[in-house]
């Protein structure tokens, strides 16, 4: 009897699994089907490893990837870690001809709490350093004479200037701010409608 019990329980349960299953809405098998595209995607981009099929898959989906933002590096754990500390500056002219430096925030700088919210705009900071991305210059040279804005005494052009100081790995010594080589990125005449 007991045993018989047991069965029917176990078929009832079984049912009930099968009704659930057959409930789940397409909504969500949309979000789960995203979040499954997505962890595969991030894995395929970030795969250490270097060989032809990864190679041929990672080129696939690398357009899409970097358009959204998810892009990752494995830097840090290469065998040839990065051996330049860069950082990003503007110089913003005025039109009364006075000049004023904005500072990027750099995460060395920061406090634990800054750096924990930050750090998405690390990578930001990051990606906009490269030459294949041009494109958004423009974009933060306004962004910045926004920021730096003073109705009685405007920003007329902002320029992005990068700079590189050596790492030594060995010493475990971020690179030196003082010698610094620094680099013209781009350089943008500020029109009154970019200040809106």
């Amino acid at each position: 009897m007991k045993r018989l019990n047991r069965q029917a329980n176990k078929s009832k349960n079984a049912a009930r699994i099968r009704e659930t299953a057959k409930k789940i809405s397409l909504k969500e098998r949309l979000v789960v089907a995203f979040v499954c595209f997505h962890i595969v995607v991030i894995f395929i981009f970030a795969f250490p490893i270097d060989f032809l099929p990864v190679r041929a898959l990672r080129n696939l989906v690398a357009p899409y990837v970097v358009c959204i933002g998810l892009t990752e590096s494995w830097d840090m754990f290469a065998p040839d870690p990065k051996s330049t500390d860069q950082f990003l500056k503007a110089i913003v002219f005025r039109a009364s001809g006075q000049t004023d430096i904005y500072s990027f925030p750099r995460m060395e700088e920061l406090t634990l709490w800054e750096r924990y919210r930050k750090e998405r705009y690390r990578k930001f900071t990051e990606s906009l350093l490269c030459n294949e991305c041009s494109g958004l210059w423009p974009d933060v040279e306004k962004a910045v004479a926004r920021r730096e804005n003073k109705p009685a005494d405007p920003p007329v052009k902002v320029v992005l200037i990068k700079f590189e100081s050596p790492i030594d790995p060995k010493a475990g010594a971020v690179g030196d701010d003082a010698a610094a080589k620094s680099t013209v990125l781009s350089e943008l005449f500020i029109q009154p409608e970019d200040l809106r």
